[in-house]
């Protein structure tokens, strides 16, 4: 394998983000030697639409050596660099751990995977997680809970896994979101706010672009 792709997905009114953000994740893709991949029919049937996003990683994970994710609602900024020069080696998985308060809490929204089978494999464990299925935080859910993360007293990293050690974090640069924002952000999201005011600030940060 010696493929590299970065991918996000977007329907009904998240195609309104994706209008603003899509040029973005392309041009970013284009100049950093990815394929870019957007996916607009569903994938996970029977699930919530933020499942797709496990079995596209995964199909993706299969065939190329580095596989990034972005979303919908995330935007790059100009001249962010290749986050492949930010990946820790021998690790599989790479996001962003937010702190904020006594949490500290992977976020999926932006993730960098290696190809091949340990990458499956945690994907595979990841579907398997039914009980997050309609969790409010879906698939990022079922990820943080087989990296040992669990609600005690803050969300925190406290019980066995055998996936952690094999897992880098990135800086919140990768992954600035409104509660635990970088100084200097390259991709700026706005998760968990309604539609229209992500619309705002994505316009607004693309009009700087």
């Amino acid at each position: 394998m010696n493929k590299r792709v970065l991918c996000t997905a977007a329907y009904g009114r998240h195609l309104e983000l994706y209008d603003v953000t899509g040029p973005a994740l392309e041009r970013y893709a284009h100049a950093h030697g990815y394929k870019f991949v957007a996916l607009h029919d569903r994938l996970a049937n029977g699930r919530p639409p933020a499942w797709d996003k496990v079995v596209l990683l995964h199909s993706l994970a299969k065939e190329n050596e580095l596989v990034v994710w972005i979303d919908c609602d995330a935007l790059p900024l100009e001249g962010a660099p290749d986050v492949a020069g930010a990946l820790t080696p021998n690790r599989f998985l790479h996001l962003v751990e937010h702190r904020n308060g006594r949490d500290r809490i992977p976020n999926t929204g932006v993730l960098v995977l290696q190809g091949g089978d340990r990458s499956c494999a945690f994907l595979d464990q990841v579907w398997r997680q039914r009980r997050f299925v309609h969790d409010r935080w879906w698939e990022n859910a079922a990820v943080n809970h087989l990296l040992g993360y669990r609600d005690v007293g803050g969300v925190r990293p406290v019980a066995p896994s055998r996936w952690r050690s094999r897992v880098g974090f990135l800086d919140r640069a990768w992954n600035s979101i409104p509660d635990d924002t970088s100084p200097r952000p390259h991709i700026v999201h706005f998760p968990g706010v309604p539609i229209d005011d992500r619309l705002r600030e994505l316009r607004h940060h693309a009009a700087l672009v």
